[in-house]
């Protein structure tokens, strides 16, 4: 009786392996700058639904806590110790980039927004500064449909505010994948590190 369970349970394993390697991912991505609100929003649905995780994060906190970690590493490390933590650093960055690019492929962008109102003060200033960040939007966006399936059109919006000094900003992004991809990337990514330890 035991065997004959303990054998339909492996039978339900095996045979729901590949739905689970080929479920789709969804994360949802919305962050917002402004006067009344600081968060960034992550919601995540995995494995048809039956998983699902959210989570917002106040952007004064992250900076913060970013801010706290980098002068606690300068003083406990002095200029050397940061150098060569840099060195280390940049080093795993090479060694992940093939994985990092072998799942930014695998990655479908959806549903892409990005607004952002900015004023310098004057009306000359701002005009330059809006037309910097709109160019450096479509940019990033243009090197990203490169590396990745940018599956829609961003609404990259732009508003010059000629009144006064301010800078608001919204994202809204969703991005779907595989958790085989996701898998695969991560093996990927542990092989590269350990070479680089081993070296």
């Amino acid at each position: 009786m035991i065997i004959a369970i303990a054998a339909i349970l492996l039978l339900l394993i095996i045979t729901s392996l590949p739905l689970i390697i080929f479920s789709t991912v969804r994360v949802t991505v919305i962050m917002e700058h402004s006067s009344t609100v600081e968060e960034l929003q992550i919601a995540v649905r995995a494995l048809f639904g039956l998983v699902v995780y959210e989570t917002t994060i106040p952007l004064i906190e992250l900076f913060e806590e970013g801010e706290e970690t980098v002068k606690k590493k300068k003083k406990e490390k002095g200029l050397k110790g940061e150098t060569r933590e840099l060195v280390q650093v940049l080093k795993k960055a090479f060694r992940a980039r093939k994985s990092f690019l072998f799942f930014l492929k695998r990655v479908r962008f959806k549903n892409v927004q990005w607004e952002t109102n900015f004023g310098a003060g004057n009306a000359a200033s701002t005009a330059v500064f809006a037309e910097i960040v709109m160019n450096a939007k479509v940019a990033i966006f243009t090197l990203l449909s490169h590396y990745s399936n940018l599956h829609t059109i961003p609404q990259l919006i732009v508003t010059p505010i000629y009144e006064n000094k301010t800078i608001q900003t919204y994202m809204k992004c969703m991005i779907t994948f595989k958790l085989g991809h996701a898998m695969i990337a991560v093996i990927k990514l542990m092989k590269s590190q350990k070479k680089l330890q081993e070296a």
